[in-house]
């Protein structure tokens, strides 16, 4: 089969990871395909090619490896011009000329991001990895990651460290060019739990991945760093259980392997006393290199992994080990099982194993992942069930139970509470608490109680930069008001200093004119100085401020006073309903009992209540409890066993439900969206609608899969406020949302006019809305119109619906209790 003679002298450079720049690789791909070979085909091309080589800083050694290679390739398999005018009817047009060549490059440009022969392709910059490998189409979309830090002089690839501690200074991210941090300071201390905040789209994701994925340059190698992305792929034919212990690969590997040596071991000793032939011996053999395989094959694996997510000159030394591995594991599988292994094979594997396999305490590594697993929710039941039957947030608590049993040096938590119950989220609050001593943790989530409960320090992630600060969440902001108070007023008398010198200045100037005095222009140089050092009289550590803490150029003498604004976050409007002119309940349900057909379990048993405009009424619970079921039966979607719900004619409703965000078309526009569900609005309608909710621009273009988590929120919030709706029924709306969002959201909620009916498992979320805040009865004002009616119900599965009197921090203290109780039985 003939090819090219550019594609066969492109793979011969990547044989020796030499890596050309774009407008090169066009050059030579136009000389090499439009050449007439002689009787001395590699003397032509040496000719053609070799000063373009060595001006792009190829070795000679290396340039003339390339072309004794190319010697041993060119029997008949190259395609040069002549050949290919030969077996057409007519020559080619510059134009088509220039498509070849244009193609060529592209194809050039494609085998540098990866070898063909590897397996589950990314992009060759650290894009996640995928199940398969992508189309040309698709990888053109993936984004391309470059994360890099300071160095010193003698670092080292390969640097390891007695530490644990991450101290990178100089790091620097961009995502397809695009900077999320520059010149930033990566500090994690040892066995210290952070809480990692900032708006939704800084990169706080980005920055994990890097760090998991060994993307970012001076990582320490021996620093075990796991996010919990990475293991949200599974095993579909395998039981929940299994899929966890399954995650400590290493554990896992040794087991296996010990199984088939006890296996095979065992089988030996039942035929060596019947038979005297080389049966056991194969056997063994056979054993030993199905083990030896899998080895290879793991190490093959890595070694991809390194080559698809690194890049540049790390890339280049990762594709070429790769190489190697492809080569090692090639040869390997060619061995004959029987003549390749030996008796010392055999006896290093088996001591190996075993040894390994003395120090892993099967029935505890079980217990745990039980533990772990009853603790998020699953029950004897469901850890024996195939992973294929769950989906959505059961998937999330799946892979959250994998990472919570890996015991990595580094523990990265994204949104960990989101599909969580507050029973789930007190459990996982107290594991991490008391369980992963030594570790270190970094959170990302929206739920401030859980952040407050379980960090020590928090880093903020804000201007292209990583501030610490030491202290939880709920204390930075203490302090950031603190300092913004302080600073405010600093900045305020130094306005009015500044006034009174400029005024100073501008009298003495006048009067210098005016009478020729020289000492008012003394005096006018002296204000000027005086004028030059205003700023802060002290460090941000409270030490005098000197001018050898101010290095380099500047404007000023002293530091200015800047106060730090908080960051905006898109409004968020809820349209007002129009009136009903009608004072009663506008909802009710009056002994309502429901089953689901075919079924004998209650879900709801003789409830009754009655919701008003301005009322807000929430439902408590665990997942499964049946507080979902409740609200369909509320809106329509299920007709109650008996009872019966009211509903004024003319109500409007707006339901949220909890999987509605996942229901939403993911090929379908917002735009387009709403503008199907509602035939007769208009295209400048439905816009401003968006903008009311904080999407605008192209955003409202987009398809729904290119769309952030928050975004989709917004999408789905603004397609059930649409029409006004009277009652809003909200069922986890918290979920993928970034907490300036949350506390716009519960802005935009606290002024609405109309009923809410609120799930969540957000904490602050439902205290902020169902109990009256202290400084709204300090700052408002006197009104004759009636309090908020709040109600909240406590539902819990198979027992009666009931009315909780006390506020919501009782009743998380209730449910604290009970999940603690069972935690520490469970430890005993």
């Amino acid at each position: 089969m003939t090819q090219p003679l550019a594609d066969t002298f492109f793979e011969e450079l990547a044989t020796y990871m030499v890596m050309l720049d774009d407008d090169t690789i066009d050059h030579l791909t136009g000389v090499l395909n439009d050449m007439t070979l002689s009787s001395n085909p590699v003397n032509d091309i040496s000719k053609a090619t070799r000063n373009v080589l060595l001006d792009a800083n190829v070795k000679e050694d290396t340039v003339q490896a390339i072309y004794d290679g190319l010697s041993k390739q060119l029997g008949g398999q190259i395609t040069t011009k002549a050949d290919d005018d030969s077996n057409n009817d007519r020559p080619k047009t510059v134009s088509e000329k220039r498509a070849a060549r244009l193609a060529a490059s592209a194809a050039r440009r494609g085998k540098k991001s990866g070898r063909s022969s590897t397996k589950n392709k990314d992009t060759d910059n650290g894009s996640s990895s995928s199940s398969s490998s992508p189309s040309p189409s698709n990888n053109s979309q993936e984004p391309v990651i470059v994360a890099t830090s300071q160095q010193s002089r003698f670092h080292s690839e390969t640097l390891e460290t007695s530490s644990t501690e991450l101290d990178l200074p100089g790091v620097n991210i961009t995502v397809n060019n695009q900077d999320l941090l520059v010149d930033a300071h990566l500090k994690l201390k040892a066995g210290t739990r952070y809480g990692l905040v900032g708006q939704n789209g800084v990169g706080k994701t980005v920055l994990m991945r890097c760090l998991a994925d060994n993307i970012l340059v001076g990582l320490p190698q021996n620093i075990n760093i796991l996010h919990v992305a990475q293991l949200q792929v599974f095993d579909e034919s395998t039981t929940v259980l299994e899929e966890v212990l399954a995650a400590d690969k290493a554990a896992a590997n040794t087991i296996k392997e010990g199984k088939l040596l006890q296996q095979v071991m065992g089988d030996q000793q039942a035929t060596s006393a019947t038979t005297t032939t080389a049966a056991p011996t194969a056997d063994m053999n056979r054993v030993i290199y199905q083990i030896m395989v899998s080895r290879s094959e793991d190490k093959l694996d890595m070694a991809n992994k390194l080559a698809i997510k690194r890049s540049g000159a790390r890339g280049r030394d990762a594709r070429k080990a790769l190489i190697e591995c492809e080569k090692s594991h090639a040869d390997l599988l060619a061995k004959d099982p029987q003549t390749f292994i030996t008796a010392q094979d055999t006896n290093a594997i088996v001591s190996q194993v075993f040894e390994q396999l003395a120090l892993i305490d099967v029935g505890e590594r079980e217990a745990k992942a039980r533990k772990i697993l009853l603790g998020l929710g699953f029950d004897q039941e469901s850890q024996g069930r195939p992973v294929s039957t769950f989906s959505g947030g059961w998937r999330m608590k799946i892979a959250l139970a994998k990472s919570l049993f890996m015991d990595p040096n580094i523990l990265l938590l994204d949104e960990p509470t989101n599909h969580l119950d507050l029973p789930a989220i007190i459990w996982l609050q107290e594991y991490i608490l008391n369980e992963t001593e030594g570790q270190t943790i970094v959170i990302v989530s929206h739920d401030r109680d859980f952040l407050d409960t379980v960090t020590e320090e928090t880093i903020i992630f804000r201007d292209q930069k990583l501030k610490y600060h030491a202290g939880n969440y709920e204390d930075y902001e203490r302090n950031t008001e603190e300092q913004r108070v302080r600073k405010q007023a600093l900045k305020d008398a130094m306005e009015r200093r500044k006034k009174h010198i400029m005024a100073s200045i501008q009298h003495n100037l006048q009067q210098a004119k005016s009478t020729g005095d020289d000492k008012r222009l003394n005096q006018v140089a002296s204000r000027q100085k005086k004028l030059d050092r205003l700023g802060m009289e002290k460090t941000e550590d409270g030490k005098r401020f000197k001018v050898s803490y101010y290095a380099g150029y500047h404007h000023h003498a002293r530091v200015q006073i800047h106060v730090e604004q908080n960051v905006k976050t898109a409004a968020i409007k809820i349209p007002d309903p129009p009136p009903l002119r009608y004072q009663g309940p506008v909802f009710s349900m009056k002994n309502v009992t429901f089953r689901y057909p075919k079924t004998t379990a209650t879900i709801i048993d003789d409830f009754s209540m009655n919701v008003e405009l301005g009322s807000r009424i929430a439902f408590l619970g665990a997942n499964g409890s049946g507080k979902s079921t409740l609200l369909q039966v509320l809106t329509g979607h299920h007709e109650p066993t008996s009872g019966e719900v009211y509903r004024h004619p003319l109500l409007r409703v707006g339901y949220f439900s909890q999987h509605f965000v996942d229901d939403l078309s993911l090929e379908e526009t917002p735009l387009e969206m709403i503008m199907n569900q509602y035939a007769g609005a208009t295209e400048q309608q439905c816009r401003q609608h968006f903008g009311s909710v904080g999407l605008s621009g192209n955003v409202v273009l987009r398809k729904m899969k290119s769309l952030s988590g928050g975004q989709r929120n917004r999408v789905a919030l603004a397609m059930i406020l649409f029409e006004a709706p009277h009652v809003l029924i909200l069922d986890e709306i918290t979920n993928h949302l970034d907490m300036g969002t949350v506390e716009t959201l519960v802005d935009a909620l606290a002024g609405y006019p109309g009923a809410l009916v609120l799930v969540s498992h957000d904490v602050w979320f439902m205290k902020q809305l169902m109990e009256v805040q202290p400084e709204e009865i300090a700052e408002g004002q006197e009104n004759d119109e009636p309090g908020i009616k709040t109600e909240c119900f406590v539902v819990k599965p198979g027992k009666p619906i009931k009315r909780w009197e006390k506020d919501i921090d009782s009743y998380v203290a209730s449910v604290a209790k009970q999940v603690r109780k069972k935690f520490h039985a469970q430890r005993s």
